[in-house]
């Protein structure tokens, strides 16, 4: 009997270690179907250049870069009732500022993919 309770413990623990939290992390098509909600704040963790450079940057994204958002956190204060999406070139200095924000209780959500995956909206 002992071994079959650990045997569903096992089972279940792996599950849900392996699972992926869909929580702090949507792809850039489920970003871009919430981009328009009046709740989301989208904010951009590349330096200047990139968010200037080629890849562009999308329209109303507050850039803070990744090496200054610790020290920087508090101008995202009046929006810390917002679900607010971290961007940068491909997702994983996002997932760093994801954490960052995270650990100050903010809503923060990464964007896997980042701009690379960015396809601008067809504004019809």
């Amino acid at each position: 009997m002992i071994k079959y309770f650990f045997s569903i413990f096992m089972v279940s623990f792996l599950l849900v270690m392996c699972s992926k939290n869909n929580s702090d992390v949507v792809s850039m098509e489920e970003f871009q179907s919430e981009i328009l909600s009046k709740n989301t704040f989208v904010l951009d963790v590349r330096t200047e250049e990139e968010f200037f450079g080629p890849l562009g940057h999308i329209d109303g994204a507050m850039l803070i870069p990744i090496d200054e958002l610790s020290m920087r956190i508090n101008e995202l204060e009046e929006v810390k009732d917002k679900n607010i999406y971290v961007v940068c070139r491909s997702g994983n200095r996002s997932n760093i500022g994801k954490n960052i924000l995270r650990e100050n209780s903010f809503n923060a959500i990464n964007v896997d993919g980042g701009m690379l995956a960015w396809k601008p909206l067809d504004n019809e």
